[in-house]
């Protein structure tokens, strides 16, 4: 059985889709000349970007800090994901609504992964949606924290068998009896490499980028390396984005001033049980002074 790759999973769904058209059909695809084949190459040419030297999609992947430690202690903090959640659908609806530039964006637990549909050149629009988030659920009162990276992402539901698609709705959603399995659709590196990055990143509400796109990072931002070389982190509290600004008015965000952020983080540093690691992040990574009673 071959190893399972996006490129595979393309070359079973093409197979099985011919397989299940008359003769006439088929000789007709085989031509180049009906719509869905036509389709089917564009979204080949898409998905194989990053062999043809095009720019790969960019990605965010963002979080609740502190979710599974809080849950079932607070309400808090679900609602800090319900504001995260908003903060997306009203950027994604009031200010990338139509392509080229779209985002697709999927719940990952207590986070999101969002996607671009082309890639780009700079990371201005991803660190700037990055940003807008991050305020937007600081103003709650708890924090998040974001990693963008990059890679092909792709509808991997022509990969599953036949009896698990013929199963499933439009929603993913498939009946196991009276309960219910619901399937996740897409997959790709630019969700595996974001999530990854989250991983690596130090403790703490930062938003984090792998050293080696620092040139695409504006030069005006406020960069900090961080104690892991690979990783760098953009203060979000302090680095001037007009762009960011911009977003968050036209999606009716919450844009908290600098000393409201610093004074946000320094409750939060009072009154939770944090790691040392957290705090101090805080202060040498987004330049917010430590809190002396901090945990």
């Amino acid at each position: 059985m071959r190893p399972w790759t996006v490129s595979n999973c393309r070359r079973r769904r093409s197979r099985q889709m011919q397989l299940s058209m008359s003769p006439a059909r088929r000789s007709r695809k085989s031509t180049g000349v009906t719509t869905a084949g036509r389709r089917l190459s564009v979204l080949a040419t898409l998905l194989s970007s990053s062999s043809a030297g095009l720019m790969e999609r960019w990605s965010i992947y963002i979080d609740i800090e502190g979710f599974s430690a809080l849950y079932g202690q607070e309400n808090q903090v679900l609602q800090a994901l319900g504001v995260l959640a908003e903060g997306i659908l009203f950027i994604g609806r009031e200010c990338y609504p139509k392509t080229p530039d779209r985002l697709f964006a999927h719940q990952t637990g207590d986070g999101f992964i969002i996607v671009s549909e082309f890639g780009a050149e700079k990371l201005d629009r991803p660190l700037a949606i990055s940003m807008a988030l991050l305020r937007h659920v600081a103003a709650f009162g708890r924090f998040a924290k974001a990693a963008i990276s990059q890679g092909e992402f792709a509808d991997v539901r022509g990969c599953y068998p036949s009896s698990v698609r013929d199963a499933a709705g439009d929603n993913g959603h498939l009946g196991l009896g009276d309960g219910m399995m619901t399937l996740f659709p897409v997959m790709g590196a630019a969700l595996i490499k974001a999530f990854k990055l989250a991983e690596n990143s130090p403790s703490g509400p930062l938003l984090t980028v792998a050293a080696t796109e620092r040139h695409r990072i504006p030069s005006d931002l406020v960069v900090r390396q961080t104690t892991n070389p690979d990783v760098l982190s953009i203060d979000w509290i302090h680095s001037p984005l007009p762009l960011a600004y911009s977003l968050s008015h036209a999606a009716r965000l919450n844009n908290p001033s600098v000393a409201d952020l610093e004074g946000r983080l320094r409750t939060y540093c009072h009154t939770q049980k944090l790691k040392p690691d957290w705090v101090s992040n805080v202060s040498t990574l987004l330049g917010v002074p430590e809190c002396p009673t901090a945990c």
